[in-house]
């Protein structure tokens, strides 16, 4: 009986994630120098609607935790404050801003801007804060390197999928994990580097002289196995 319970909220929630528009837009600004170094900013865009179905998630997976979840959901000073101790204990990066912002349609922004030694740093974790079980949280692999005479840049993120699972526990866990996929399904990323050499070639959506830009759905980052940004440059 309490299976059922559970199967018939699950259907209730994916119903209604189905129904709702976009509430999640991430944007990356990236400039690099020539050593590597560079300077990042980060906007994250939430709607009002994410936090509702981020509890009601966070309610069937552990309703025992629930509660607290929620109420560290909705202190931003309390995830800036985690977001700023957490860049102060990464080597090589040195967080220069970071607040949020009350937008008029009632969504919430966080803005983060940080400056990392190596490219290989932009690869930093930021939505610890909304992370919840059932989503696969990968670290991308990233290349940047000088190789027969051409600048290599690749961005490789491995949307690593869980083995399947007969266990009850597991498909439940599935099921919400596919359902916020689908939340997110015009969830929009935009993914800008500003390198200082000229480009050769990329998989870029937009190039505009030494600017690379990536556009995507949040939903495609999530259901895809394997997303990858490349780009080769001339070194000088």
């Amino acid at each position: 009986m309490k299976s059922n319970k559970i199967l018939i909220n699950i259907a209730a929630v994916i119903i209604l994630s189905i129904s709702l528009s976009s509430c999640l837009s991430l944007k990356r600004e990236i400039k690099v120098n020539y050593d590597g170094s560079g300077t990042e900013t980060m906007i994250i865009k939430f709607d009002k609607v994410f936090y509702d179905m981020m509890g009601t998630f966070s309610s069937l997976m552990d309703s025992a935790k629930s509660a607290d979840y929620m109420d560290s959901l909705y202190k931003d000073e309390d995830f800036i404050n985690k977001t700023r101790a957490k860049y102060d204990s990464i080597p090589g990066i040195k967080l220069l801003e970071i607040y949020s912002h009350k937008n008029e349609d009632l969504s919430n922004s966080f803005t983060i801007k940080y400056e990392f030694d190596s490219l290989s740093k932009i690869k930093s974790a930021v939505l610890n804060r909304f992370e919840t079980t059932g989503i696969n949280n990968s670290e991308p692999e990233i290349i940047f390197n000088n190789s027969d005479g051409k600048i290599l840049f690749s961005y490789i993120y491995d949307n690593a999928k869980s083995g399947e699972s007969g266990e009850n526990g597991d498909s439940l866990s599935s099921a919400l994990s596919e359902s916020i996929t689908d939340l997110f399904k015009e969830g929009e990323v935009i993914f800008e580097i500003e390198f200082p050499y000229e480009i050769i070639s990329s998989n870029a959506t937009l190039t505009e002289g030494n600017k690379l830009t990536w556009k995507y759905s949040l939903k495609e980052s999530l259901s895809k196995e394997k997303m990858i940004f490349e780009a080769v440059m001339k070194p000088y």
